[in-house]
């Protein structure tokens, strides 16, 4: 029978020993269910989840979103605003934002029903800018069931049914959803993620690209250019610029003119719930929402990671635009693997985009067009039990992707690669993480 420090040792021993196997819990499946699944590694891998700085923020609970929405920032309360008026329109955001509006809307609808307003003249109004249009079951998932049932909803058109309100100091003619516009009061709902052109997401982005015509958004895209200005500070973190931003600007003049009366801007977490909301003016709301978000949502990188594994969770949607987490801490010569859990896949359209990558040429020549985007990575590999060959021929996507619709397969190549002690950093929903950043908004304009 051992001694006490026989026993001592080998327990010690026992706690030190690799485990038997190493998961990662990841949610997916956005919108169909928000499920958690299991990823399985082989025992002994050092696994390195890299949350955002923000992920243990306490949910925002009922009585806090309804004193958010009540207390307004730079307008006066929504009920006063909507007080002997007859008619509302709301602009929110389609399924590629994670924006749990199904929270708020209740809060919004309570504020408009205590002004007199009668629930079949607030009317929901699509804002997906380029984006495709939505159908009934999509809209019931973003706004709630109560909601379609109580009021009606219709979807924007880019190409017809516009109001023109006059140019903009950048030349821009604002063309704007004709429902939206004569609505005697306008309301946007909008949540915030980072965004290249506009810095962030949300706000006057409702309107343009939101809800405007398919000649004011190209305007704004491709004839209005951003000043060249430094992207960092002078500690090298990079600035997300939200004002001194031409083509945010642009937005805001055209929600100025379009008269959004009240919007509410949302900040959620790693479970798409609630933990800041900011209601009042479009662009005060917006300004102090991404003054929270861009702590909440910053996520420090990983750095020689054999492995970087990304979650496209809550934004798979738009897996595109996550690959390039895949360069975040990778060795020479690592894996990328990207895990998109989401029935619908890359379910985007965008008109725009697809203007400018075919111009009338070869659906092939074009994918065939494609250069290898991570030269650095000895293998890029695409997990989703509901992978296409759409996806994999997207303009957007690398070419060396390899689609696997079997986790085992993915570990399998993985385990063929690396051997020994193997780094493995793991990005568990980048839809809305964005690397350490700061804001440009000066105290005056929130």
């Amino acid at each position: 029978m051992p001694n006490r420090r026989q026993f001592l040792a080998s327990t010690a021993a026992a706690s030190a020993a690799p485990k038997a196997s190493n998961r990662v819990a990841l949610r997916t499946h956005e919108w169909f269910g928000d499920r958690t699944e299991w990823f399985e590694f082989p025992a002994g891998w050092q696994i390195d989840v890299r949350h955002m700085k923000g992920w243990r923020t306490p949910v925002l609970q009922p009585e806090e979103i309804r004193r958010a929405v009540e207390n307004p920032a730079g307008t006066a309360r929504l009920r006063d605003i909507a007080a002997g008026k007859k008619t509302v329109a709301i602009a929110f955001d389609d399924l590629t934002r994670p924006t749990p509006a199904y929270d708020v809307v209740p809060c919004v609808v309570a504020e408009l029903r205590a002004a007199g307003i009668a629930d079949e003249n607030i009317l929901f109004v699509t804002a997906y800018g380029c984006h495709y249009q939505m159908n009934g079951m999509e809209v019931e998932k973003k706004l709630g069931t109560e909601t379609v049932r109580r009021h009606p909803w219709i979807n924007h058109n880019i190409w017809e049914n516009l109001a023109e309100l006059g140019t903009t100091k950048a030349g821009n003619q604002v063309w704007v959803n004709t429902y939206y516009h004569k609505a005697d009061v306008k309301i946007t709902l909008s949540g915030l993620k980072a965004h290249g052109t506009p810095g962030y997401g949300g706000g006057p982005k409702l309107i343009l690209p939101g809800v405007s015509g398919i000649k004011t958004i190209r305007h704004m895209h491709q004839v209005v250019k951003q000043s060249r200005r430094p992207r960092a500070d002078s500690n090298g973190v990079p600035i997300f610029r939200v004002w001194e931003n031409e083509q945010r600007q642009d937005m805001i003049e055209a929600a100025r003119r379009t008269g959004v009366d009240f919007s509410v801007q949302m900040v959620y977490n790693q479970e798409r719930r609630l933990v800041h909301v900011v209601a009042g003016d479009v662009v005060r709301a917006h300004h102090r929402a991404a003054r929270y978000a861009v702590n909440h949502l910053a996520t420090e990188y990983a750095q020689d990671a054999d492995i970087v594994v990304i979650n496209a969770y809550p934004k798979g949607s738009q897996l595109h635009e996550h690959f390039g987490w895949g360069a975040r801490g990778l060795k020479e010569g690592g894996s990328i693997v990207v895990i998109n859990q989401n029935p619908m896949g890359e379910f985007v359209w965008h008109y725009l985009d697809e203007a400018q990558f075919n111009k009338g040429g070869s659906y092939f020549a074009q994918r065939d067009a494609r250069s290898r985007r991570f030269p650095q990575a000895h293998q890029v590999l695409l997990y989703s039990q509901y992978l296409q060959k759409r996806e994999l021929d997207n303009p957007y996507f690398p070419p060396e992707t390899l689609g696997l619709r079997a986790w085992s397969g993915v570990l399998e190549r993985l385990k063929s690669r690396h051997k020994g002690d193997v780094k493995v950093a793991v990005y568990p929903y980048v839809g809305i993480q964005h690397g350490p950043a700061v804001v440009d908004i000066p105290d005056s304009e929130c």
